[in-house]
């Protein structure tokens, strides 16, 4: 058994991320976790759906994800090594993620603040940044703490010697999965989900509630 994490940065193949890239002025703009070197599953917080990209959650990634529209994405990949016990604590954490999923959601606040290295917290929601430093920082893995600034380029610092392949997404012969990014969806779907996930931001912030 491979005793180590895979953080994977990518630059997104979407106009989202083609705006955040230059923002940021950063070759990455998304930060994902793998429990596997060939990456086909990651986990982070993204967009659930290709065609909505302000509804976002915790999500679990296919790799096609980054090779399906638009071409191929560009990717840098970390190998963190970790002990079978701090594994135990991630497999456990990850799947109460999945299993709670529904109440975790996007930050998109946070994901606008880090442009100035600003981190507002909100009840049960992350951005992919903050979602991967959280899990670093338990253990103080790469030397990732929470008080690290959430953004993309000081989380490549921190993991810089760890890197072991950058370059085009790896072609990956595979499903979808549990990933829902490519279904398709009606306008009035995209209008109730979006309007729902900031309603919910929104009370988290006033009250402290979902």
């Amino acid at each position: 058994m491979d005793n180590a994490v895979y953080i994977v940065f990518s630059a997104t193949p979407t106009g989202m991320g083609s705006i955040i890239r230059k923002a940021t002025r950063n070759r990455y703009n998304h930060v994902s976790l793998s429990l596997s070197r060939d990456i086909r599953k990651m986990y982070t917080f993204a967009r659930l759906y290709r065609t909505i990209p302000l509804y976002g959650g915790f999500v679990a990634e296919s790799i096609l994800r980054y090779q399906s529209f638009a071409g191929a994405a560009r990717v840098k990949i970390c190998r963190v090594e970790m002990s079978q016990s701090q594994l135990t604590w991630l497999h456990s954490c990850l799947d109460r993620l999945w299993n709670q999923r529904e109440e975790y959601i996007y930050n998109t606040p946070a994901a606008l603040a880090s442009l100035v290295h600003l981190r507002p917290s909100i009840s049960r929601a992350y951005t992919c940044v903050t979602f991967v430093q959280k899990l670093l920082a338990r253990y103080e893995l790469a030397g990732v703490t929470e008080a690290d600034r959430p953004t993309v380029r000081a989380l490549e610092r921190r993991l810089a010697p760890y890197v072991i392949y950058e370059g085009p997404a790896p072609v990956r012969a595979g499903e979808w999965g549990e990933d829902s990014y490519p279904v398709e969806t009606t306008t009035r779907y995209a209008v109730y989900t979006t309007a729902r996930h900031f309603g919910r931001l929104a009370k988290r912030v006033l009250m402290g509630v979902s």
